[in-house]
């Protein structure tokens, strides 16, 4: 079982590394100050992340009063903390006057006034706490499963499945309804973005993204969806295949045109992602029973270690051929394909013309054995 939908993160928040080098919409003041009770000379820190790293800044304290203020490329989320980092306020940001009333010892649970962003996005987490509890049950209950081999273990799995199953759709419907109710509010984009600018989940972020008001659509969030959906658009099932030269496993250039006339599957994947290592062994297993019948695969590596990379290769005996730039989530190939997360695959018929995607378990098998007649 593996959360696609719902697991929000800082590197979520940045989308994976796709909208990493996108310019700012806007560039703004903040101003946040206020006051940590029970703190005496010690630091504050506030950091944000900015796609790449994160950007810290800090002040010692005499008395627990502070005053941040910068340079605010676009509404985001800051985290306000005391070292050792034992909690920290996470303040949805925007332009003005921000304020925080917090105590040393529960800083999680301070008051902010002064960002409406702030506010809505606090409302949306407390609706989604149901949806998190479903969906928390469901992952504790397959995890205790993966110890259990007695004959229960396989019908608690599928109730589990169906636990976080339920969680998701719940979600999606808390979501749903936020933004089509308030499709004025910054954090209406902010959740396409957080949820739903991922491999599977296009159409979703479509019909959101057309409930959202003209300033939301036009807000940086609203720009970072419509950015998505211009990306994914052009990878869509019966688009042709955006063709890509780079070094194979050997250091020999490869160009994806050479393969034209057989089914290829463009598979994106990392050392590095267990959801890939995972899926490894379905793919070996397609690809063993069709490789002979006019069927290839190229995995795309988004690892920036060399070392690591062929180690996985071998490791997961992944026989087909394997290119890489070494640029992380700056891989060329993944940004032609717009590729927010890993693992995500593109099936392309004999003429290069794409025709599935993110096929999964298998699927694959399925699918080629519809193609495969011969």
């Amino acid at each position: 079982m593996k959360k696609i939908v719902l697991t929000m993160s800082i590197s979520m928040l940045a989308v994976t590394g796709l909208f990493a080098q996108k310019k700012a919409v806007t560039t703004e003041k903040y101003h946040i100050s206020g006051k940590i009770s029970g703190l005496k000379n010690e630091k504050v820190y506030l950091s944000t992340y900015n796609g790449k790293d994160f950007d810290v800044d800090s002040l010692v304290s005499a008395d627990g009063a502070f005053v941040f203020q910068g340079t605010l490329k676009h509404p985001s989320i800051y985290n306000l903390y005391l070292v050792p980092k034992k909690e920290s306020l996470r303040v949805f940001v925007q332009s003005g006057n921000i304020v925080v009333t917090a105590s040393k010892d529960s800083i999680s649970k301070a008051t902010v006034k002064g960002s409406k962003a702030h506010e809505d996005w606090m409302i949306h987490r407390k609706q989604m706490d149901g949806a998190y509890a479903l969906m928390s049950k469901g992952d504790k209950m397959y995890s205790e499963t993966r110890k259990n081999k007695t004959p229960d273990s396989l019908a608690i799995r599928e109730k589990a499945s169906a636990l976080f199953r339920a969680g998701e759709a719940y979600a999606d419907s808390i979501c749903k309804q936020f933004i089509t109710t308030r499709p004025t509010s910054l954090i209406s984009p902010f959740i396409i973005v957080s949820y739903f600018t991922r491999p599977g989940s296009e159409n979703k972020a479509k019909e959101y993204y057309g409930y959202l008001a003209k300033n939301t659509k036009e807000s940086f969030y609203g720009q970072e969806v419509k950015t998505f959906l211009d990306k994914a658009a052009k990878v869509d099932v019966g688009r042709m295949a955006p063709v890509f030269t780079m070094a194979d496993s050997t250091g020999k250039a490869f160009n994806l045109a050479s393969l034209k006339g057989k089914y290829v599957l463009v598979d994106f994947w990392a050392s590095w992602c267990g959801p890939c290592r995972k899926e490894n062994p379905n793919v070996v297993k397609a690809y063993n029973q069709y490789r002979d019948k006019n069927f290839e695969i190229v995995g795309v590596s988004l690892d920036d270690k060399k070392a690591n990379w062929m180690k996985a290769i071998d490791a997961d005996k992944l026989t087909w051929i394997h290119v890489s730039d070494l640029k992380g989530w700056q891989n060329e190939a993944a940004k032609m394909y717009a590729v927010a997360a890993v693992p995500m695959n593109f099936l392309l018929d004999k003429n290069g013309k794409i025709i599935a995607k993110n096929l999964r378990g298998e699927d694959l098998e399925k699918k080629l054995a519809e193609l495969v007649k011969e």
